[in-house]
């Protein structure tokens, strides 16, 4: 069952795959990461902006969730072979290994992203992602498929040299000894969308459930101020929203969260 999983979800032939329940690399999809900084070096690009990044990468990972071997086994060909049926005595065809679950998951992280970074040192960012994660019983003989697409939105503004608290605006010593620090304040706004589903697909039976659905929205908000070397003022603001569609069980929820905190350091 594990060589046809293998098979059907990372792309291979069926026909001439290998019956191996540890693949190696050439059986799976290579992970890769593109970046292309092109644009920005165009003139219309170059008025408007220091950087233009257009982003794309993929991730592949198969897991094995336990496994053990058979004290019983014999094998006969190429990894195959029999075991003893603890009932009957009888030979049963069985691999060396007896693996519990299985799984894959395979992330575009993102399929397609955009981050720039303006003249006056702004920053923003787009992305569409895109995550699969397959998980294989054998015990239950049964799949289960999550399915979830990501939009995020980041902004983010620093601001040099603020005078905050009757703090900032100092100079900056050039000399050799150790300098003063600049007091600059770091404005972040992130935004996030997912919509997510799972469904169970039952092996023996031939069936498939939609078990859970969600759709998740997520503001953060943050504000990092530095007063010197050794103090940092952090607030923030988080808000997130989640909506079940498959589940009848669940209802609606939101969720705040907001604070200040000083960080103190002793090693700057």
């Amino acid at each position: 069952m594990i060589p046809a999983f293998l098979a059907t979800y990372a792309g291979g032939d069926a026909t001439s795959s290998s019956l191996s329940l540890f693949p190696s690399m050439l059986s799976m999809l290579p992970n890769w990461r593109l970046t292309y900084s092109g644009l920005g070096k165009l003139p219309m690009f170059k008025k408007h902006f220091k950087s233009v990044n257009i982003n794309h990468s993929y991730k592949s990972v198969y897991s094995v969730g336990s496994f053990n071997t058979y004290s019983t086994y014999h094998e006969y060909m190429n990894g195959l072979g029999f075991i003893q049926d603890v009932t009957t005595g009888s030979p049963v065809p069985s691999s060396m290994f007896d693996i519990s679950a299985v799984s894959i998951n395979e992330q575009f992280s993102p399929l397609i992203g955009v981050d720039v970074t303006l003249l006056n040192n702004m920053t923003a960012k787009l992305e569409y992602k895109k995550s699969r994660v397959m998980n294989l019983s054998m015990s239950a003989v049964q799949l289960v498929e999550t399915n979830s697409d990501d939009i995020v939105l980041g902004v983010g503004y620093k601001m040099t040299n603020v005078k905050l608290f009757g703090v900032g605006k100092r100079p900056t010593n050039t000399g050799g000894g150790r300098g003063r620090v600049n007091n600059d304040l770091n404005l972040r706004a992130d935004f996030s969308w997912r919509d997510q589903s799972a469904l169970c697909r039952n092996i023996q039976d031939i069936t498939t459930q939609a078990t859970s659905g969600n759709k998740a929205l997520k503001m953060s908000l943050s504000a990092d101020y530095t007063f010197s070397r050794m103090l940092t003022l952090n607030a923030y603001f988080d808000h997130q929203t989640n909506i079940p569609v498959v589940s009848a069980n669940a209802y609606p929820t939101s969720t705040n969260d907001f604070g200040v905190s000083l960080k103190f350091s002793l090693t700057k």
